[in-house]
């Protein structure tokens, strides 16, 4: 058991990851749409909205890969990157982006972090709740899949 999963969102996923040998998760996103979490009201009730297909990775041919929910800013940098823009190029699409987002709340033009399970987040939580959540699925799957074996 030497390795770190990420892309965790519920007790499920916790669990699958264990089970297949993980020595633990990283949760990221989930913690974003949490009470004690101080990003912009605009950023959170983004994730709430978003879907399983709204994010995309960008920065993948520069070496620097970066998966955000869909924007104008996005967008945008992905077309640079295909027509094969210079790190110069893509850094003036970028620069200030994660402030942008994070501290003006702009979901256009900021750069919107944020993994695949934002379409599995639905309701700002405290983050005590939140990991209690993860604990509590993770072991009642575990013990289903357990008893199941016997």
């Amino acid at each position: 058991r030497t390795k770190c999963v990420g892309g965790i969102a519920d007790g499920r996923g916790l669990a699958a990851a264990l089970a297949l040998g993980a020595c633990g998760v990283q949760v990221g996103t989930c913690l974003l749409t949490s009470t004690e979490c101080p990003i912009h009201e605009n950023y959170k009730d983004a994730l709430l909205k978003a879907r399983d297909s709204d994010t995309i990775v960008t920065g993948r041919i520069g070496g620097s890969p970066v998966r955000v929910l869909k924007n104008k800013m996005a967008r945008e940098y992905l077309a640079l990157e295909k027509r094969g823009a210079t790190l110069e190029e893509l850094e003036h699409v970028t620069l200030g982006g994660l402030r942008r987002a994070v501290f003006e709340g702009d979901m256009e033009r900021g750069s919107v972090m944020a993994g695949q399970v934002a379409g599995m987040l639905h309701e700002i939580k405290p983050l005590r709740q939140i990991f209690e959540e993860l604990y509590t699925g993770s072991q009642a799957v575990l013990k289903a899949t357990e008893a199941a074996w016997q």
